[in-house]
């Protein structure tokens, strides 16, 4: 490495290895004096990618395909790698430089905030060819400036390599900046070069780890261990993982003397970092720091360690005012010195440097924040701006794995909150702060407007459309988490207008972002109920992306089956099932492709694909298609939790919660209650970690999940469930009244079920005025999106009146509600008929309830003949609800004395039930059930005895197997329906028999009355 890095000269002050060698003049030195480890630094350090302890491994093809890129002098100057912690991406480039050595090239790695000056102090080296890289691209603030330096630069051959942890805003944002970046950009690829987390595919982890034991034992001046047995879990390991595990390993041997040596490779971090830390020990010891009356505890030093790598220091002043953070430590000079020592700055734009590799500084720095909230106190406050970003940066990295990270930074995020929005620094520091914040994040959803509001003040529209167009549409999604529908759609109308006008220039540089753009603006449409110009937006970008995958599918499929997703989410909004059930398979079987060859990349997206699959198929009556559909979800989201909980535990959640919805809709109720529990336990879980991010979450399944104890019956347990989702809604909506009030009303809606169903009638009739009052507020401002809310909401009220006698005002409410729906379905008949008919329904029991019978016939025609044409065109869809609006037609008959009429609409709805409750036993025999116990006392009256003898003993039968499986739900429906069996035996002579019926009958309500019998 000296050799690569010497021939750059010393313009860019001392390279790593000659701090190496300094280090080890150093130690030299003061052998004679104290009794050290026999390495310059911790043993973490033979880790590092510079050291090159271990051979090259691997990476054949992305080593040939680099150099071929640095030796085409057609090609362009800027190339990407990208992959997760640990996959080798440093040590590809070190690899590459070297290779290039011998090719006269020279070799620049470019320190933190060394960008905007990288090329210009290139200039003195005297090199014609070089290769410059960027590590953590993605965190640097100046990188586009180092990008227009490179474009400018025609007197030599220079190749920037680019690393990061993955694409993102950052590069969204490089491929919006000036003429020049953007072109070095889009020579660059979307994606650039992903490392997967095996090296080779020629040799196991296994064989991987056995040969770099040879090497860290070599390294370490001792004797290899003979016997080792190794735990691996399924799956390859990162390159690091499994070098860090051959180094505890050696370590391990030193320590143990036994013959074999066991280890499991999720363990070897935390182990290596305990081998860390003994050596921080050995190292304060030797210095004097330990065991004297004023010497530091072991849990100082690893807090002083945690805080200088977490915050840094640009010199020794500000390292003083690091260690004076920790209580207990003197701020001394010595102690200063002796942290710069144990781990020197990689630039001298830093006076301390940081634990490497740096997962292992992020398992440190987490671990030590998260078990000391003094600590946290102290390191996470006052910070000036550069620590605030170094801090930032590194616990946002390791939130992406470790569970305390996530909550840490939470902490650290009020104390850069209040500068977010006004704080003065260049362009490219604010979009760093942006892209460190995590979305979406309700306290912070703001600072996020302000922040992107300044980032737009500081581009020239005329220069930058594009960088304008990106900032506007990043704006609308913070707006709308703000509740700010109405300037969402704006600001996305602007940026899409902007991509229309970019597209007229270059295509096919273009096209991609306005169908991104569009998509967009479609969610949003949808949000605000403007589905019809919703639809317009989403077949525009299905449009485009059907063409961009047409000529690249493998860059643009993805995006395809995306939006043909968003396609199917709309038809299903407009009442167009049909065609939004053809897109929703279109979305699963390109997904279903793309994970055949991507399974790491692409197999969640599959099951979410899947799950809104279901969804559709379940909306479509095809319950047990949803079913599969949902349950293939589960199993592949069960499969990704069990390698990466982190990443996948909500979406597990949320597909097992949908499971359990899937259940319910076919009226296993018992089957689903244990996946609708074990999702809420996940989310509940998640949202006490990160409240911010989650509560809504859990609100909004807590509210589902009553609905699922309600249909067992258990209608107690059920209350809290509901009163708890409304709780955790009204503070939300409290702090954010646009975005969750209408959450807020949807929950107090279930909430007013729940207390129908205990009788607490009048608490039901006070929660659903509020919903009411809520509903109403929110459709005079947005009537598109609202007012079929409205109606509904209003359809309960008068479900409530009616409840409490009030029948006068619930007639009146019931005819507002099919007022507003009879607009509705003027409009967009497709889309809200089905509504249209069941306030009609209501309607007409409210007209029954004040005696108005002949107009409660009325409604209750019209509502029949919207459901039979409904279920003409669709009947997998609507022929349930037809069947249920022939049995109240049947019912309103009867009151008018036609009983030949109403027989005729009851045995039509038996006869339509019968075919569900045969396919799907369990979710339409409750429905026929019903139907037969109104159609055997009919029978009966019109002296039909036998006919009504065997519906009343079907009735029976089918509600005594209700019963024994959900006793609290079907009970009071068995008692009726033998005591009308009884009526109809006394009318055939059949007293013996009746008598067993009441028999069996009393002690139904011995089982609910106790003592009262």
């Amino acid at each position: 490495m000296g050799a690569v890095v010497g021939g750059v000269g010393t313009a860019f002050g001392p390279t790593l290895y000659e701090r190496f060698r300094r280090k080890a003049d150093e130690h030299e030195a003061a052998q004679e004096a104290v009794e050290l480890l026999p390495l310059m630094q911790g043993p973490a350090q033979l880790l590092y990618p510079l050291r090159g302890v271990i051979p090259f491994e691997g990476r054949k093809r992305e080593l040939e395909e680099l150099t071929a890129w640095c030796l085409d002098e057609s090609a362009g100057a800027v190339r990407l790698v990208t992959g997760p912690g640990g996959v080798g991406k440093t040590r590809l480039a070190w690899e590459l430089g070297r290779s290039l050595k011998d090719k006269g090239w020279g070799y620049f790695y470019v320190g933190d905030d060394q960008e905007a000056d990288a090329i210009s102090r290139l200039q003195t080296a005297g090199l014609s060819r070089i290769l410059v890289v960027v590590d953590y691209a993605e965190t640097r603030i100046g990188l586009s400036s180092l990008l227009v330096e490179v474009a400018a630069d025609k007197d030599r051959q220079v190749r920037v390599l680019l690393l990061a942890r993955s694409t993102g805003e950052w590069w969204r944002h490089l491929s919006a900046g000036s003429v020049r970046v953007r072109q070095l950009v889009a020579d660059a690829g979307a994606d650039g070069i992903v490392l997967s987390e095996s090296v080779t595919a020629e040799k196991s982890d296994l064989e991987l780890i056995w040969e770099a034991v040879p090497w860290f034992a070599a390294a370490l001046k001792v004797e290899p261990p003979a016997n080792i047995k190794m735990e691996l879990t399924p799956g390859r390991k990162r390159i690091l993982d499994l070098h860090a595990m051959a180094l505890v390993i050696v370590l391990r041997s030193q320590q143990e003397n036994n013959e074999s040596i066991s280890i499991k490779t999720e363990h070897v971090l935390e182990e290596l970092l305990g081998h860390e830390r003994r050596f921080w020990l050995q190292s304060a010891k030797a210095r004097g720091f330990l065991h004297s009356p004023t010497g530091l505890t072991a849990s100082a030093i690893e807090q002083v360690i945690a805080a200088g790598t977490l915050l840094g220091a640009r010199d020794k002043e500000q390292a003083l005012e690091v260690i004076a953070r920790i209580k207990g430590v003197p701020a001394t000079a010595a102690i200063a010195e002796w942290l710069r020592e144990l781990y020197p700055p990689d630039d001298d734009q830093e006076w301390l440097g940081r634990i490497r590799p740096d997962r292992l500084a992020e398992l440190h720095v987490t671990r030590e924040l998260a078990n000391s909230p003094e600590l946290r106190a102290t390191c996470l406050t006052k910070l000036d701006r550069r620590q605030a970003r170094r801090a930032l940066i590194t616990l946002a990295r390791a939130a992406a794995e470790l569970d305390d990270a996530q909550q840490v930074f939470q902490e650290l995020l009020p104390e850069v909150a209040d500068d977010v929005g006004t704080i003065e620094a260049p362009r490219e520091t604010l979009i760093a702060i942006h892209d460190a914040i995590p979305h979406p994040s309700l306290g912070l959803a703001e600072d996020q407007v302000l922040l992107i509001k300044r980032i737009l003040d500081s581009i020239s529209a005329e220069v930058e459309a594009e960088e304008q167009a990106h900032w506007l549409l990043a704006l609308g999604v913070h707006l709308k988490e703000l509740g700010k529908f109405v300037s969402a759609i704006q600001v996305e109308r602007e940026g899409v207008a902007i991509y229309r006008q970019l597209v007229d220039v270059d295509p096919d540089r273009h096209r991609s972002n306005l169908a991104w753009s569009l998509f967009k603006l479609s969610m949003t449409l949808g949000e605000l109920g403007q589905h019809a110009d919703a639809l317009s937006a989403i077949e525009e970008s299905v449009s485009i992306y059907r063409k961009l995958a047409d000529t690249r599918p493998d860059r643009y499929r993805s995006n395809l089956a995306d939006a043909v997703s968003r396609l199917n989410m709309t038809l299903g909004e407009l009442g167009q099932h049909a065609d939004a059930l053809s897109a929703i398979e279109e979305s699963v079987s390109i997904y279903r492709k793309l994970a055949d060859t991507r399974p790491d990349r692409y197999r969640s997206d599959l099951a979410d694909a899947l799950s809104d699959f279901s969804y559709r198929l379940a909306q479509l009556r095809r319950h047990a298609d949803a079913l599969s559909a949902i349950e293939e979800a589960v199993t592949i989201y069960q499969e990704l939790a069990s390698t990466h909980p982190d990443l996948y535990r909500f979406s597990l959640a949320r597909a097992l919660f949908n499971l359990g919805a899937a259940l319910g809709d076919m009226g296993r109720y018992i089957d689903a209650f244990p996946k609708a529990e074990e999702a809420v336990a996940i989310y509940r879980e998640i949202a006490d970690a990160y409240p911010d991010r989650y509560r809504p979450d859990l609100a909004s399944v807590l509210s589902s999940f009553s609905a699922i104890i309600g249909e067992l019956g258990w209608h107690a347990d059920a209350l809290p469930k509901a009163e708890e989702a409304v709780a955790i809604y009204r503070e939300i909506a409290d702090a954010y009244p646009d975005r969750y009030r209408p959450y807020l009303a949807r929950s107090l809606s279930n909430l007013s079920y729940r207390l129908s169903w205990i009788g607490r009638h009048d608490d039901a009739l006070s929660v659903t005025r509020e919903t009411v009052t809520i509903y109403r507020q929110l459709a005079d401002a947005h009537p598109d999106r609202y007012q079929p809310n409205l109606a509904d909401a209003l359809s309960n009220l008068g479900a409530a009146l009616s409840e409490l006698d009030q029948h006068a005002d619930a007639l009146s409410v019931s005819e507002e509600a099919v007022t507003i729906y009879r607009e509705l379905a003027a409009a967009s008949p497709d889309r809200y008929a089905r509504y249209l008919a069941n306030s009609l329904f209501n309607l007409s029991i409210g007209f029954s309830q004040m005696d108005r019978h002949a107009d409660a016939l009325s409604a209750t025609k019209q509502a029949v003949a919207i459901y039979r044409e409904l279920a003409s065109a669709s009947p997998d869809r609507y022929l349930p609800n037809f069947a249920n609006s022939l049995c109240r037609l049947g019912h309103q008959l009867s009151y008018l004395g036609l009983h030949a009429e109403a027989l005729a609409a009851e045995q039509e709805a038996v006869a339509i039930y019968r075919e569900p409750a045969n396919i799907y036993p369990e979710r339409y025999c409750p429905d026929l059930a019903h139907s037969l116990s109104h159609l055997g006392p009919r029978l009966a009256l019109l002296g039909q005895l036998p006919e009504a003898l065997i519906a009343a003993q079907e009735t029976v039968d089918i509600y005594r197997k209700l019963a024994g499986a959900y006793p609290e739900r079907y009970r009071s429906d068995l008692d009726k329906s033998l005591h009308d069996l009884a009526d109809i035996l006394l009318q055939l002579g059949r007293e013996s028999d009746a008598a067993s019926a009441v028999s069996e009958a009393l002690l139904i309500l011995d089982k609910d009355e106790g003592s009262h019998t």
